[in-house]
């Protein structure tokens, strides 16, 4: 039981929010929240993963204990160095923030402030419950909207977790998870026989299975459960959390129609399994597969900076304050190879989408430095779809 909790809290607690740390200069201006960070780390944990996964694979056929030694090694250094830089940083922001501040305007501010709001609502003050308090009087529309999508979100978690489903595919990827952790051998079994093959190129460069039993083994939970029941826990709030994140870029005036917008996409969810093809039935039911966490979270990812760049570049057409690019554009090339852990068409699919997309918004905004900034976030694409071709 111990092993299972510390697992889990160093592979989807210390590492991702740790790494994320290693973003926090320039991504987000304001002190960073902590999903923000999670979100960073978790996508930088995946790509890190990718990136010795691959030649341990291809140099080693009982490489399992290599490869939980040194993803662990590398996850526990960089999560190291995340939470040394954010600390610098939060150090030095406060004494610029003691020089900077005029403490006389500030208090008479925020006692003008304070008046105000304990005029118009008694009782009210600093506070995450004072301040649900103030939307629920100022809008009450708007929190019942949030409060309706918090509540699917909930429920959807909830079957996940309680009602898991089956699906043909379990027969290959998730054996494949079962094989890595138990035998230690790294895609040189045939799921379907138990008899050994050689390493199926097409399949095995994308890493996610081994992803799977490197949870497994760290949480001594079974592969089976860690894919069925434990990632959907992460993955279903995790991209709704990108949504939220694509909604205030879309919505930027703080009115009731972002939490409208996020309702309406989760009853989508709900209510899409039309088919057995459709993108909300392999994000309810089909949530571990690698298919699944490209089209529901990786592309989502990729919309949602994409939108930044762009409003960014139109910022800087206007000669307003932006701030630094480079971490979107560096997170882009990190989603790219974690794109490619999911399945060998991620690659080519968020290069095709990316690079459609750099066109148009150098068309738009006459920024031809949007092209050569494009095709460096699109090398570990091309050298992943080499490997293909090589291997």
């Amino acid at each position: 039981m111990l092993q299972k909790a510390l697992g889990c809290l160093f592979v989807f607690g210390i590492a991702p929010v740790g790494i994320g740390g290693l973003w926090t200069k320039g991504m987000w201006q304001k002190r960073e929240k902590i999903l923000n960070l999670y979100l960073a780390g978790f996508l930088s944990e995946l790509a890190v993963f990718q990136l010795i996964a691959v030649p341990v694979m291809v140099k080693e056929v009982y490489g399992m204990n290599l490869l939980v030694y040194l993803t662990t090694a590398v996850f526990a250094v960089l999560a190291a160095a995340g939470f040394i830089w954010t600390f610098l940083r939060e150090r030095d922001l406060r004494k610029q923030t003691g020089r900077n501040e005029d403490v006389n305007q500030q208090q008479a501010g925020q006692a003008q402030a304070c008046s105000l709001r304990k005029s118009t609502i008694p009782g009210a003050g600093n506070g995450a419950r004072n301040r649900i308090r103030r939307a629920a009087v100022q809008n009450p529309e708007r929190l019942l909207f949030w409060l309706l999508f918090l509540a699917s979100v909930g429920y959807q978690m909830y079957m996940a977790f309680a009602y898991a489903s089956f699906d043909g595919d379990d027969a290959y990827y998730v054996v494949q998870s079962v094989l890595a952790d138990q035998t230690g051998v790294l895609n040189r079994i045939r799921p379907y026989t138990g008899l050994s093959t050689d390493l199926d190129i097409r399949h095995a460069l994308a890493t996610l299975p081994l992803w799977i039993a490197y949870v497994a083994r760290m949480t001594g939970i079974h592969a089976t459960i860690v894919a069925h029941t434990l990632l959907p826990l992460i993955f279903i709030p995790l991209t709704y959390y990108v949504f939220v994140q694509i909604g205030r870029k879309l919505f930027s005036d703080g009115s009731v129609k972002l939490p409208i917008f996020l309702t309406l996409v989760s009853i989508m969810q709900i209510w899409g399994n039309i088919s057995i093809y459709t993108n909300e039935t392999f994000f309810l039911t089909r949530t571990w597969q690698g298919k699944s966490v490209l089209a529901n979270l990786i592309l989502l990812v990729e919309l949602w900076l994409m939108l930044e760049l762009c409003a960014r570049e139109k910022n800087r057409e206007r000669q307003e304050e932006t701030g630094s690019q480079l971490p979107y554009w560096l997170l882009l090339a990190v989603n790219h190879i974690a794109a490619a852990m999911m399945t060998s068409m991620g690659a080519f699919l968020t290069a095709m989408l990316f690079g459609i997309t750099a066109l148009v918004a150098v068309v738009r905004y006459r920024s031809w430095s949007i092209l050569w900034k494009t095709a460096l976030c699109c090398i570990p694409n091309v050298v992943y779809l080499m490997l293909l071709l090589v291997l």
